[in-house]
């Protein structure tokens, strides 16, 4: 085992890292939070959605209203968290370039890199390191740039993939999948911990809603649609996400029986609503980390059979079909997620399946039962240990590259607050009014973080 405190752990998270909502920032979170808590230097560096002063300013706000006191740097925010210190950038002229100062002056032993960091900016900068070991976290399989889930196939990418010192799958699907399509020697770790030691009970057959978190296209808001039809006395909440765009939202308003619930922190303000929580995603799952959420407390799930599914439900009941996604367009919607080609789907099975769930509390409350003791099973077992161990491994090992060049920065050619050496994104192949649509969700969702 790693001496506590022997290791200098650098977590590169190209995404929100706190406050944030999304699953795949959440397990970084806690995975950081855990290895601080075994004596490791942790530090992490972030960045926030947009750039901008008042972006700058909002976070500083947040985080001041959390308890947390920050401090504000001419590009960034720094804080402590978890026993972490975090850096976020928020403006300046070249996020490529504060990453590479911040990297060199942590000196860190192992750099970990995600699947949050799709055009490999931080990864990139990471491989340019002089002596630190790069791990990479696979987490979300629409993020890779091989094999048939992923909407934007890269060789170049995926070569890049292999120079890693380590690659660590949140499932065993995911882990199979990297070696098979990717050539990586990913292997399976609990790199999705849980978000605490104890899970209060919450479901229960008189909750009001049947709810889905994050409806979109791909997580199957086609499906939630129609049982919402199917069932109109039943009430349904839809809690938007990452994935959720305005047209999304106006068709989920309005349906009658249909609330929209505010994104929250913590996740127990959505369950001790909810009845049962529906996950009926198209494409391809790495495991879904609002699966264990909701089955831990005592919420039954009724979910998809693609991608780690299955594994993420643990052996209960409701891993119903769909007809999968297949084929990604060549375009971004305005939250900057492929888009896809949704096939047509059969209810049914759902159908039969939420019946017999809200028919009488009798089967209801023996799943409910079950499903929150396997929960509860595999959360005990779900420890950073294996992983810290994976760490040791790969320190006594030869690293697996040279130190590369880091690739010179673009000239800064817009103001400060806007920064020329944004990560590659989709987003800048958007028109200027669908540029426009994307900066009001934005300041939309700032909105309702701001009253959560």
């Amino acid at each position: 085992m790693l001496q506590r405190g022997s290791v200098r752990i650098l977590l590169a998270h190209n995404s929100p890292y706190y406050p944030s909502l999304g699953g795949g920032d959440k397990s970084n979170r806690l995975l950081v939070a855990a290895l601080a808590a075994r004596g490791h230097a942790a530090t992490v560096l972030a960045r926030t959605v947009d750039f901008g002063q008042d972006v700058h300013t909002r976070l500083l706000l947040h985080l001041e209203q959390r308890g947390i006191a920050p401090e504000s740097h001419s590009e960034d925010v720094r804080f402590t968290l978890d026993g972490a210190d975090v850096r976020v950038f928020t403006r300046g002229a070249s996020l490529r370039a504060w990453v590479a100062a911040r990297m060199q002056e942590a000196r860190a032993d192992i750099v970990l890199t995600s699947t949050d960091d799709p055009a490999h900016l931080m990864f990139h900068t990471a491989l340019a390191l002089d002596k630190a070991r790069v791990v990479y976290l696979v987490r979300a399989m629409i993020a890779l740039p091989f094999g048939p889930a992923s909407p934007l196939p890269s060789p170049a990418r995926t070569e890049a993939l292999r120079q890693a010192d380590g690659s660590v799958a949140v499932s065993q699907y995911v882990a199979a999948y990297a070696r098979q399509w990717g050539g990586l020697d990913t292997i399976h770790l609990p790199i999705s911990l849980p978000d605490r030691a104890s899970f209060p009970l919450l479901g229960a057959w008189d909750n009001p809603f049947v709810t889905m978190v994050n409806p979109c296209a791909g997580k199957g808001l086609a499906i939630f649609l129609a049982l919402a039809a199917h069932f109109p006395h039943a009430a349904f909440a839809a809690v938007p996400s990452w994935g959720t765009t305005a047209a999304d939202l106006a068709t989920l308003a309005a349906l009658p029986n249909v609330t929209i619930l505010p994104p929250a922190e913590d996740i127990d303000d959505v369950f001790r609503q909810t009845r049962v929580a529906l996950v009926p995603s198209l494409w391809a799952e790495a495991r879904s980390r609002i699966v264990l959420e909701a089955l831990a407390r005592g919420v039954p799930v009724l979910a998809s059979n693609v991608g780690g599914m299955h594994e993420a439900m643990l052996g209960m009941d409701y891993v119903l079909p769909v007809n999968p996604v297949v084929r990604y367009r060549p375009a971004v919607d305005e939250l900057m997620v492929p888009v896809t080609d949704i096939p047509p789907q059969d209810p049914g099975p759902w159908v039969e399946a939420l019946g017999r769930l809200l028919a009488g509390p009798a089967h209801y409350q023996e799943l409910a039962a079950r499903s929150r003791a396997a929960a509860l099973r595999y959360a005990r077992g779900a420890t950073v240990e294996p992983f810290e161990r994976f760490l040791e491994e790969t320190l006594r090992a030869p690293r697996r590259r040279a130190a590369a060049p880091l690739p010179a920065a673009r000239p800064a050619a817009r103001p400060a607050d806007h920064p020329a050496d944004h990560p590659a994104s989709p987003v800048h192949a958007l028109s200027a009014d669908r540029r426009r649509l994307l900066a009001a969700r934005l300041k939309q969702r700032a909105v309702v973080e701001d009253r959560d």
